[in-house]
């Protein structure tokens, strides 16, 4: 991934917070039928190596159950919606009216080698996994014992784990940390003279990334 230096992010706790923020993944790979993508909830695991692990699930009918090469590296990405940048937020550009729009976001890339899993433990794990983390904010967290036994068993039977073992971490933040103090404070106000949630949210990064 080409990425700015001044947009790079290499602090790896930064990087593993923004993934279960932002857990839905757009998985890469190359398959026996060409180039596949897929976008599935993944979560990050400490195994003692390096980077750790990623873990997610595919139907068995997916096509990137379909590979002989497993030694193949897959491509991870995860990213947020980011939010669009004005170049009227500008204060600069009222003086040179050299500023144009651009985009904010924030984008991690993992690289890993994959392992499939079928083995009826290691899926309920990875289900019980996800569950939790996205019952968590639930009045009443359902699990999977809330659902009778044999039609979990039932459905880890159409189902494939993956477990992606990390090699690389590439990650960029672009939060116009390239402006200066005031161009970035004018993006800051007009992010939030928009009123929105999502808006609001781009202009507490920015913020935060350049120390306001």
């Amino acid at each position: 991934m080409f990425t700015p230096k001044a947009f790079k992010e290499e602090s790896f706790e930064t990087i593993k917070a923004f993934i279960k923020d932002q857990p839905q993944a757009t998985i890469i790979a190359h398959t026996n039928t060409g180039l596949e993508a897929c976008h599935i909830p993944m979560y990050w695991q400490d195994d003692g190596s390096q980077f750790g692990c990623l873990y997610g699930h595919i139907t068995k009918v997916n096509a990137l159950n379909d590979i002989d090469n497993t030694d193949a590296p897959w491509l991870v990405i995860f990213q947020d919606a980011g939010h669009y940048i004005s170049p009227n937020w500008y204060p600069s550009k009222a003086v040179t009216h050299k500023e144009v729009p651009t985009w904010n976001y924030r984008s991690v890339h993992i690289t890993g080698h994959v392992t499939l899993l079928t083995e009826p433990e290691t899926l309920i794990e990875i289900l019980s996994e996800l569950t939790s983390d996205f019952e968590a904010n639930q009045p009443i967290p359902w699990t999977l014992n809330d659902a009778p036994k044999k039609y979990i068993q039932a459905l880890c039977r159409a189902i494939v784990g993956i477990r992606v073992d990390i090699t690389d971490v590439q990650a960029q933040f672009k939060l116009s940390q390239n402006k200066t103090a005031d161009n970035q404070a004018g993006v800051i106000a007009g992010l939030k003279q928009l009123k929105t949630a999502k808006a609001d949210k781009m202009a507490k990064l920015v913020k935060k990334a350049n120390e306001y």
